[in-house]
């Protein structure tokens, strides 16, 4: 597995904000969109294949000596975004509508998954995928999984075990966190298929109720506005 923490000054301060109990909408989509469009920058640079390329510019046409020479990013390539809900509907729709501006809009396609936790007096035992709108195969793809927190791992785990067993294989899988958590790396470490994580942050670990510290609160109900 691939693991990549960017621990930068920049994105360390929007998520001390992001943090504070008095953060709330709609300040929190702002800060949720930027780190996230951060994220893909970094993420589409490494990830994505490039090729040498000669471009005609508008300075052509007066001399020849118009033309841009260097590496771009290959429109061909096929990419699934999977927006699981609650928490990944922001992110995963911002990632699909970058996507379509450097690729082929054709080979791009948006998923929807309704992913739960599973608790029990133990705390966090796994998850259930409660439902999902999944577009057809993943095969030769890369599958984006912008998720804001990697807490426990059930949730990937999951969610790339059922692509892989109805649509895959995939090329690979990205998982894009705020944060994430050891526990979390351990277990989407144990997955078989290609796996790369990219997180702004490394926390310390769960609570007792399986919630990252010193983490964000729950971002689905954050985002959604949805905190009581």
């Amino acid at each position: 597995m691939k693991t990549v923490i960017l621990d930068t000054p920049y994105h360390l301060s929007l998520l001390a904000e992001l943090g504070k109990p008095e953060t709330s909408q709609p300040r929190v989509e702002k800060l949720v969109e930027e780190l996230y469009a951060s994220l893909f920058e970094t993420v589409v640079d490494k990830e994505l294949e490039q090729a040498a390329a000669k471009v005609k510019t508008r300075v052509y046409a007066k001399d020849r000596r118009g033309v841009f020479k260097g590496k771009i990013f290959k429109r061909n390539q096929k990419a699934v975004v999977a927006d699981i809900i609650r928490a990944g509907i922001q992110p995963s729709h911002l990632f699909y509508i970058r996507l379509t501006e450097i690729l082929d809009p054709k080979n791009i396609r948006q998923d929807h998954i309704m992913s739960q936790r599973v608790e029990t007096s133990n705390g966090v035992t796994g998850t259930t995928l409660m439902g999902s709108k999944i577009g057809g195969s993943v095969k030769n793809a890369i599958v984006f999984l912008p998720d804001p927190m990697g807490a426990t791992g059930h949730s990937m785990e999951e969610i790339i075990g059922f692509y892989e067993k109805k649509y895959g294989p995939a090329k690979k899988y990205v998982a894009v966190h705020l944060i994430v958590t050891p526990q979390y790396l351990k277990r989407v470490g144990t997955i078989k298929a290609k796996v790369a994580v990219y997180a702004a942050r490394q926390d310390k670990g769960l609570t007792k109720d399986d919630f990252i510290y010193p983490g964000l609160g729950g971002m689905g109900e954050i985002i959604n506005n949805t905190l009581k």
